[in-house]
């Protein structure tokens, strides 16, 4: 089954840029979400903001490699403007884990202080650039330890310092991490005396699969006059985001097979000097596969050396190589190489080098496939996609299949095809979503923003007259939620519950810091010295490790590689577990984490204890609590792997 989308382009101007481009760097509104087709540069118009104008940009982004490719790119791009390559250095920086390791081997002590210089220094008079992953940002905000002459910086600040404050793949946020976007928008569009919101940043939110964030903006409090949807519109001439691509929709038992059932395909892309990029669902089923690929690829003359592996476990090391000589590792550049073998983790913004052939799994979301499909043929070049397709379909890639089925060989549109993948996932929603927008975020994003501003109300940098700033003017919501904290704080009137009242409360507002969900890893060593992070759940229902490794701490070391370790029968028992605890008691509860916890935990808040305490004298209390909870979605406590000292004691 195959159908041909068609070249499509966008209008350029005299000066190159595109009329989404100009918007994100000249309309004037305080809150732009753009939504535009993979490819259309819609990071590159802050480039050249910074280029052109002078303009400084906090660019923030889901991941450490984007982050890395982003600031890599950007370097680059203004020593070919003609920038010295000291001075385009110079000019960007990276706020990400990475650099604070970095930081760290370097002897720098106070990191937070390098990176508040950063803020205000950077670039100078000719602009700056910092590629920020949104934990560095938030931790600048709402700091575990406030150092000293550290206190007088924050929100206000960054809202000052910075013309464009930009969240780039939106639709990754998570309703617990939506508080750090909140912030931003809400100070910068609330009624002051004399002007329009806090400081001159405008805040953009940038996606090629949107999520229709404008009602969740309006519902904590942002006027809708304040808010400007941007787009970019496919015209048949001018700058080309894709050529013709051939889309074939394949039965395939596996990836694996698939790949061999095209490999004079892919030696012949190669071998005309064009990237082919290989896109899996799982992690389980690539990292079984690399061995037999480490075997198939040299003997079809593909150098092992000019494959690149890009998924979240070979990420966790820098630089290295797997034992069947790829390349791994998140510092490496995707553009160094011929052959891409990788997992989701290439959906955040990722570009290659002239990828004109693909192979890929569909992706379990249809925003997945959307992206996937948007790395290959960019810049007008002609391609080919071939998506493997399972027998057991989720509805929308049903949706597709039949689109493709209606119409074959024949040529459609890009805007057909994004039209048919959002559909069913508007269907879940509310009718009114905008057009080709890939879903909501749930209602808990509102509830969890009061809870971000109930800690930065809190927090010792923000003392008068901030405090009474971010008091002024609390997002809608906040006062219902400090209500309901107060009915849970009378609770600390009984005899002996004061303490365990304020612990419960701290660990709840502790959810604050953690801004999207983000399983505990184990790392792996073997006896070669290769040592990897992986997701420990995935270990105990994918592999053997925990039952013959050695485990020491937060390491196992075992003998060999982990392909001698793979389960016959996947445990499916294998899940992560979380300490739960309440606000009446001091016992815990170890429950699974998964999406049925908060009503788990609301059951059990009844039953625990029934003896010692009494909730038929706290009702207003009780429905307090299950309120915080269910609104939320949080449940106070911690993992297992994680001492409830360094949970309790980042407030």
């Amino acid at each position: 089954m195959d159908v041909i989308i068609a070249r499509h382009c966008v209008a350029a101007g005299e000066d190159g840029l595109s009329p989404l481009q100009r918007d994100l760097i000249e309309h004037p509104a305080r809150i732009r979400i753009a939504e535009a087709p993979t490819g259309a540069g819609k990071s590159y118009a802050f480039q050249r903001a910074l280029r052109d104008r002078g303009h400084r940009i906090l660019f923030i982004v889901p991941t450490r490699r984007l982050a890395q490719n982003l600031a890599n790119g950007l370097i680059n791009d203004l020593q070919d403007a003609g920038w010295s390559r000291q001075k385009a250095a110079q000019s960007v920086a990276i706020w990400s884990s990475d650099q604070t390791a970095i930081l760290r081997s370097q002897g720098v002590a106070s990191i937070n202080g390098v990176r508040l210089l950063q803020m205000t220094d950077l670039g100078s008079f000719d602009g700056g650039m910092i590629v920020a992953t949104p934990e560095v940002v938030s931790g600048l905000l709402i700091r575990r330890r406030v150092e000293a002459g550290q206190a007088g910086e924050g929100v206000f600040d960054m809202l000052e310092q910075f013309d464009h404050i930009v969240f780039d793949e939106f639709h990754s946020i998570e309703a617990r991490g939506f508080g750090l976007a909140a912030l931003f928008a809400r100070l910068a569009t609330v009624q002051l005396d004399n002007r329009v919101g806090f400081g001159v940043s405008r805040i953009s939110f940038l996606s090629a699969t949107p999520l229709d964030l404008k009602p969740t903006l309006v519902d904590i409090g942002i006027p809708e006059e304040a808010i400007a949807l941007l787009g970019e519109r496919i015209v048949p001439d001018g700058r080309p985001l894709h050529g013709d691509v051939r889309l074939s929709l394949v039965d395939s038992p596996s990836l694996y097979d698939l790949i061999l059932d095209h490999l004079n395909e892919v030696v012949e892309e190669l071998a005309a000097g064009r990237q082919v990029v290989i896109v899996y669902n799982r992690l389980v089923d690539l990292e079984k596969d690399l061995p037999g690929l480490s075997r198939k690829l040299p003997e079809a003359g593909i150098d092992p050396a000019r494959v690149l592996v890009i998924n979240s476990v070979r990420d966790s090391t820098a630089k290295g190589r797997h034992q069947g000589g790829f390349a791994i590792g998140r510092q490496r550049d995707p553009l160094a190489y011929d052959l891409i073998l990788a997992t989701a983790s290439v959906e955040m913004g990722v570009t290659f080098r002239n990828a004109d052939f693909m192979l890929m799994e569909p992706g379990f979301e249809a925003m997945s496939f959307l992206q996937r499909y948007g790395r290959a043929a960019r810049r007008g070049a002609n391609g080919r996609v071939i998506v493997r397709i399972e027998e057991q379909r989720k509805p929308w890639l049903r949706a597709v299949v039949d689109w493709v089925r209606e119409q074959p060989g024949e040529r459609s549109t890009i805007a057909a095809l994004t039209q048919v993948l959002s559909r069913s996932v508007q269907a879940e929603f509310s009718p009114h979503n905008t057009a080709s927008t890939f879903g909501q975020l749930s209602s808990q994003a509102k509830w969890c923003t009061a809870l971000y501003w109930s800690v930065l109300l809190e927090h010792a940098s923000n003392r008068q007259p901030r405090r009474g700033h971010l008091l002024a003017h609390q997002p809608k919501g906040a006062g219902a939620f400090y209500r309901l904290e107060q009915r849970v704080r009378q609770l600390a009137d009984e005899p002996g519950l004061t303490e365990q009242v304020n612990h419960w409360l701290k660990l709840f507002h502790a959810q604050a810091f953690d801004l999207r969900t983000i399983e505990p890893k184990i790392r792996v060593v073997s006896d070669t010295g290769e040592a990897y992070d992986y997701p420990k759940v995935w270990l105990q229902r994918e592999t053997e490790v925990f039952e013959r490794g050695i485990e020491t701490g937060d390491e196992i070391h075992i003998q060999g590689g982990l392909d001698d370790y793979w389960r016959e029968d996947k445990d499916h028992h294998a899940k992560r577990d979380w300490i739960c605890h309440f606000p009446h008691t001091t016992r815990t509860l170890r429950l699974p984490c998964d999406e049925r916890l908060v009503n788990r935990w609301c059951d059990e808040l009844e039953d625990i204890d029934p003896y010692e305490f009494d909730w038929e004298d706290h009702p207003q209390a009780l429905e307090a609590v299950k309120k915080l909870v269910r609104l939320t979605g949080l449940v106070p406590g911690h993992d297992p792997e994680i001492s409830l000292d360094a949970v309790s004691g980042v407030l």
